[in-house]
């Protein structure tokens, strides 16, 4: 029988937790404490160069905690930063939920999931439950395209497989599929003239991007794939035909075949809108130009069946009386950066809802629930995994 973790605990290790202000690029208070506990609770602690590749005030935490039972290591990761406002964080304990005093964020995103990580190694620790080696990240800058992620000094680790702590669906939801994403940064060059003394010499490149912006499939483009526009800026003056545009956007698909179909037919847009412009002014020909930057913001994450942590989720969820549910996100967490470095893990609920805004709150139920789903699933990988080579 799992040993009952420690609900009390849990909530004034979160509480205090969420009080610490920790905006991405400002995470070297919760980086200190998180520091000091796991070294008390006898982790090996270290704390990569993320940070200086970066500017910001630290790099991730990775702390190890040596296995008691043969096993593969286990990975355990959320991370530190917050968006804003983040300053002053007051919590309150009511009604089954935690919130803010409605001035800030709570942080539950993603300080719940470090809360769930920090109490279960001390339940374990506590009850003396055999388990692997365990490796806990605490990644930076996460809200900023999961930076802390992608400058994660991987050669640190050992594990292959884990749990990330960043899902604000229901509990019975373990997010097993995200999307990758390229963002484009675009720039559009026309030709500058007076729109009142000589308009016929200028083009427009407000013209050309909103002729390839008509031509494009944006939003919803099918159950997989989405892509958007989300920045525009030009012009110098009413009376001045505007020379230059600068678009930024992207794009994201659960199919990685998809999501270059995708970034090719918003290109493809703009070139067919660049060619149909042309003018002649003093004797010259004047064709408009454009430049299309394109970057991978992230990799997909794709969880398959044959991934050995998902029964054990599975089993852990039936003992709680929940029917586990894989789902789709739309958005990208570290798990995809961690799974294009070889590491598969599924990411859980943590009860954190409404993230990201100042109505943010934590719900207890699932809160716990996490930390018992997590006890449950690192007691099974000793057994599930004991005689595996590593």
């Amino acid at each position: 029988m799992t040993p009952a973790i420690n609900e009390k605990r849990m909530v004034q290790l979160f509480c205090d937790l969420a009080k610490i202000t920790s905006l991405s690029g400002k995470e070297g208070a919760i980086a200190r404490r998180l520091s000091i506990l796991l070294k008390f609770m006898g982790a090996e602690v270290d704390i990569d160069e993320a940070g200086r590749r970066m500017g910001g005030e630290t790099g991730n935490v990775i702390a190890r905690f040596p296995g008691t039972a043969p096993g593969e290591p286990f990975l355990l990761s959320a991370h530190m930063d917050t968006v804003g406002p983040a300053e002053n964080v007051r919590p309150r304990v009511a009604g089954g939920r935690i919130t803010s005093d409605g001035t800030t964020v709570l942080g539950a995103d993603c300080k719940a999931g470090i809360a769930v990580i920090l109490e279960v190694v001390k339940t374990l620790d506590e009850n003396k439950i055999p388990h692997p080696p365990l490796e806990a990240v605490f990644t930076i800058s996460e809200e900023m395209a999961l930076l802390g992620a992608k400058y994660l000094d991987y050669s640190r680790l050992r594990s292959r497989y884990g749990l990330i702590f960043d899902n604000e669906q229901a509990l019975e939801n373990v997010i097993t599929s995200a999307p990758a994403a390229d963002s484009m940064e675009i720039k559009v060059y026309g030709a500058a003239s007076h729109s009142g003394v000589a308009p016929e010499k200028g083009i427009s490149a407000i013209k050309v991007v909103s002729s390839a912006i008509a031509g494009m499939k944006l939003g919803r483009i099918d159950s997989q794939t989405t892509a958007n526009i989300g920045f525009i800026s030009g012009g110098n003056a009413i009376n001045i035909v505007p020379p230059l545009v600068e678009l930024s956007g992207e794009a994201r698909s659960h199919d990685p075949a998809k999501l270059r179909r995708q970034t090719r037919h918003m290109e493809d847009c703009l070139r067919k809108a660049v060619k149909k412009i042309k003018v002649r002014a003093d004797g010259k020909l004047i064709t408009p130009r454009y430049e299309f930057l394109v970057q991978r913001k992230f990799p997909n994450l794709r969880i398959d069946k044959t991934n050995p942590v998902l029964p054990l989720i599975a089993a852990a969820m039936r003992e709680e009386g929940l029917r586990m549910k894989p789902s789709a996100s739309g958005g990208g967490t570290d798990g995809n950066i961690l799974y294009g470095h070889g590491i598969k893990a599924p990411i859980l609920s943590t009860g954190m809802r409404d993230v990201h805004t100042t109505g943010e709150y934590l719900d207890l139920k699932d809160f716990f629930g996490c930390a018992r789903l997590t006890l449950k699933v690192i007691a099974a990988w000793s057994w599930s995994r004991g005689d595996a080579d590593y």
